[in-house]
């Protein structure tokens, strides 16, 4: 029966193991589950997915930081990215440098340079346009803002080109007569190029011609910079021979609210692994690097960008170093010479009430031979002056003054005595 109840008494002890071991492995899962549920998720405006390879990109970022990128479902190709960070439907958007400064909105790195293609229909006539009813037809790729930019400027400038133009659609009837696209130089990806094109240089339209856009640019769009499409970069028409072109950085920017440390991890992670992401999209990445000037960009760094660059930087102890060194020998040196002038001061007030004992002293050698009453008239001047240098700071109220009044009092009440008992002595005698 003993052997029983104990082996009874062992069951029930496994039971409630089993139990707690089960709960805890549930509230592990729960943990797990939680912190994926909760990890870091940064919204991106649509990136142009003939211009990046966004699946590769959010790969890398997740894998090295846990930050998980996801597209803007709630935008589409064309729509305003610095629209979208400022009503929250995404956290971060790349746009071109040439942007005007909104408020709110901050650069986290440059990721690449974009070029302003010119393609334009072989069979295009501008002298058949001028006079006609019919507008120069532009299409504008993904509503590039720089594209735009540039297309005010040939417009200006351009004699062969009618003034009247619309911007064509795709979808829209025909075709469009003169095409642009800002994107970066890479020959893989020639989407963009319609049939029946040819690449033409910017100058080809402008009376200008290339002087303006290669030395000129930059004095109006600072953000534009020249640039030239080598000869045979492209298996298209029209680069049989190098192309002069324009060139802008593409910003990956963000709201000025977005995390810090997302925005940290982030930047760190893009120029740490740039080899990875470079072996992705080569000619987009291999562009990106740490070395660039804040004053060339339309938006100011983000805090967690500034935080990533400055995480090196001497602290305030250390930049100062030399400073808060000259001064804490300054201090020192004053408190030195400080104490050194009390000192010498105190000596001085030492000296003087020396003077005042000896003058007390020879009244007390003489009070046995002079006039008690005079002596008493001369040690009543002697501490008038010791007085009058004491509040006159010549002396000092310390233990040598103490011991003065000390041995005047002593003085004072001898000649008193004398003087109560009549031994005075006249003149004369």
């Amino acid at each position: 029966m003993s052997n029983t109840h104990n082996y009874s008494f062992i069951i029930g002890r496994r039971k409630p193991l089993c139990k707690c071991s089960i709960f805890a492995w549930a509230l592990l899962l729960w943990a797990l589950s939680c912190s994926t549920a909760f990890a870091t998720v940064l919204r991106l405006h649509p990136p142009d997915d003939r211009q990046l390879n966004f699946a590769a990109l959010s790969t890398i970022v997740e894998e090295e930081t846990g930050i998980r990128l996801e597209p803007d479902a709630s935008n589409v190709d064309g729509d305003d990215p610095i629209e979208s960070l400022l009503d929250g439907s995404a956290q971060l958007a790349i746009v071109e440098n040439t942007r005007a400064f909104q408020a709110g909105i901050r650069t986290v790195l440059p990721l690449y340079q974009s070029v302003v293609h010119l393609a334009a229909r072989k069979d295009l006539s501008i002298g058949e346009l001028r006079g006609s009813d019919r507008a120069l037809k532009l299409q504008i790729v993904h509503n590039s803002h720089t594209a735009r930019l540039v297309l005010d400027l040939l417009l200006e400038r351009a004699s062969d080109l009618p003034k009247d133009y619309e911007v064509w659609q795709p979808g829209d009837p025909g075709r469009p007569d003169v095409l642009f696209y800002v994107g970066p130089i890479n020959p893989q990806n020639t989407s963009w190029f319609p049939e029946g094109f040819t690449l033409v240089p910017l100058s080809r339209f402008d009376a200008a011609g290339a002087e303006f856009y290669i030395d000129g640019i930059s004095f109006l769009v600072p953000q534009l910079r020249s640039t030239r499409i080598p000869a045979l970069t492209y298996s298209l028409p029209g680069n049989e021979v190098g192309i002069d072109a324009l060139a802008v950085d593409m910003l990956l920017v963000a709201h000025k609210d977005t995390d810090p440390s997302a925005i940290y991890d982030l930047t760190r992670v893009l120029l740490e692994q740039k080899p990875r992401f470079a072996a992705v999209e080569p000619a987009v990445f291999r562009w990106m690097s740490r070395d660039f000037s804040l004053g060339d960009f339309t938006f100011p760094l983000h805090r967690g960008a500034r935080n990533y660059f400055e995480r090196d930087e001497p602290g305030f102890l250390e930049r100062y170093a030399d400073s808060l060194n000259f001064l804490v020998y300054l201090i020192a040196l004053l408190f030195t010479g400080a104490v050194a002038f009390g000192r010498w001061r105190a000596r001085r007030r030492k000296d003087r009430i020396d003077a005042f004992y000896l003058r007390v002293l020879d009244l007390r050698r003489a009070a046995g031979f002079d006039d008690p009453k005079r002596l008493l008239s001369e040690l009543e001047k002697i501490e008038d002056d010791a007085f009058t240098g004491l509040m006159d700071e010549r002396l000092a109220a310390d233990d040598s003054f103490r011991i003065f009044t000390g041995l005047a009092e002593g003085l004072r009440r001898e000649l008193k005595d004398q003087i109560a008992y009549g031994r005075t002595i006249e003149p004369g005698q």
